[in-house]
């Protein structure tokens, strides 16, 4: 066979159509599937009239990883980090179907977004969800997997028509898909003529279809025209991620840009910490000024930890080995090492006068969210110190995972029955002037066990919400807004 010959075989080759694989055919039945369980879950007039998903959200985070790892098949990369964020977009929507706080549902909702899209892009290979670049990573392959495999579907239909052993199979679906408005017209035709057989079919014969019937599959078909896109691209692109560029060697970076700053914040943070030692730490008595101890830990509370991130962020642009290996290096670092010690005890200020407020007015969602926030600052704090000891060290993969650890752990304590709880306990012993039984109701089912143990003790007003609350959960709700606190008593 001589090279001419060889050159026609390859060129009939590579015009022949490439079979369809099982994988690629599923992917539309996949995205249907995916799109009639979002809207089931995130209908607004479901939710108007029965509540935000609970156990919804976890069937649509379960469907989405299998239909997503179906898809990439051996294409997937397995890596700590893709499983971590996995992990953790599982927990949460567990979270979501055990409990019923609304409060907690949509912040859920907006973490496993994020979570999910950097746990898929990584099985995909696409990127790691470690670097601190990651996240923008993710949500700009996000908008490529929408918007740039829409031809997918119609493209996988094309090639499976035509010839070759997927042929006869998207031969045979084209046939079944035209047959349906066939079959439809003369069922109507003949429900029409016959009353009998018209009583069998009557909603068909009436044109008696739901209200927005066709919006609703308009909807739905566009939802998983949109998935379909995204689920082709992540198995086209699996391990697609580039390696990091190796930058040119530079030159010992100057220190000289962070030397005056970090040098005046010093001072400044010393006279604060020696007025927080003075009269905040030294106890309630010493702290009644500006309206009341309670009133002066409130106030400047948030602004302290504004200040702890901004701290934060400045040692983490200042440690480079680079940097510090030039002249005034070392000052730096010492400079820097100091502002650390320095916004530990700001952070410490802040914890502190955050105890005391709730110490007064119980615990509350925003307080304990800003508890998990300091202990992310905190975290965040001992993770730059070691950066400043070891420049080369990652520090976002470690507080990135630490930061969602914590918070799956804090969704998995049942957040809002916590809250009821150290408010009712807090204030039976006495630590507490009043509870607010209110407040404790509109937490949901999750403070049922708090209130009764309130009505227990005499508290009045507090059988009317447990009635109330108990009526809630007897209601028929319907599968996505379903929660075991529901069924709860």
């Amino acid at each position: 066979m001589d090279k001419k010959e060889k050159e026609n075989i390859m060129e009939t080759k590579s015009l022949a159509p490439a079979s369809l694989s099982w994988r690629d055919g599923s992917i539309p039945l996949l995205a249907v599937t995916l799109a009639w369980v979002f809207w089931e879950c995130f209908d607004p007039a479901r939710m108007g009239d029965h509540g935000l998903p609970h156990a919804g959200v976890l069937a649509l985070v379960v469907l989405h990883f299998g239909a997503a790892l179906l898809t990439l098949g051996k294409r997937a990369h397995i890596a700590a980090g893709g499983l971590f964020c996995m992990a953790a977009a599982l927990t949460l929507g567990l979270c979501c179907a055990l409990y019923q706080s609304d409060v907690f549902v949509v912040m859920n909702s907006f973490v496993i977004l994020l979570t999910a899209a950097l746990a898929t892009f990584a099985l995909s290979g696409q990127l790691d969800p470690g670097r601190p670049a990651g996240l923008l990573a993710a949500v700009r392959l996000s908008f490529a997997a929408f918007f740039t495999r829409l031809d997918r579907p119609f493209r996988a239909l094309g090639r499976a028509c035509r010839g070759g052993n997927g042929g006869r199979a998207g031969q045979l679906a084209l046939a079944v898909i035209g047959a349906l408005p066939v079959l439809a017209a003369a069922l109507w035709l003949l429900s029409s003529a016959d009353a009998v057989f018209g009583s069998l079919f009557a909603r068909l014969a009436r044109w008696d279809l739901p209200e927005n019937a066709v919006m609703r599959a308009v909807r739905l078909l566009l939802l998983a025209l949109f998935l379909c896109s995204a689920l082709y691209f992540i198995r086209e692109n699996a391990g697609a991620e580039k390696a990091p560029e190796k930058r040119p060697a530079e030159k010992a970076r100057s220190a000289l840009l962070f030397l005056p700053v970090t040098a005046l914040l010093d001072v400044v943070y010393i006279i604060f910490c020696v007025i927080q030692i003075r009269y905040l730490f030294g106890g309630r008595t010493a702290a009644a000024m500006a309206g009341g101890w309670a009133e002066y830990a409130r106030t400047g509370f948030f602004q302290l930890m504004a200040v702890a991130a901004l701290d934060l962020g400045l040692c983490l642009l200042a440690a480079d080995g680079d940097r510090f290996a030039a002249k005034g290096g070392g000052v730096l670092r010492a400079l820097l090492g100091l502002l650390l010690a320095l916004t530990a005890v700001i952070l410490f200020s802040a914890f502190w006068r955050m105890g005391l407020y709730i110490d007064a007015y119980g615990m509350s969602v925003l307080r304990l969210l800003t508890l998990w926030a300091m202990a992310v600052v905190g975290f965040g704090l001992l993770g730059a110190a070691r950066k400043l000891a070891r420049p080369r060290a990652r520090f976002f993969r470690a507080a990135g995972s630490f930061a969602l650890a914590l918070w799956c752990a804090l969704c998995l304590a049942n957040p809002c029955g916590l809250i009821a709880r150290y408010n009712v306990d807090h204030y039976l012993s006495g630590q507490l002037e009043q509870v607010d039984a209110h407040y404790l109701r509109d937490l949901g089912r999750d403070a049922l066990p708090a209130l009764r143990k309130l009505q227990d003790a005499g508290e009045p007003g507090c059988g009317s919400f447990i009635r109330q609350l108990e009526r809630d959960g007897d209601s028929p709700v319907p599968w996505a807004q379903w929660c075991l606190s529901q069924d709860g008593k």
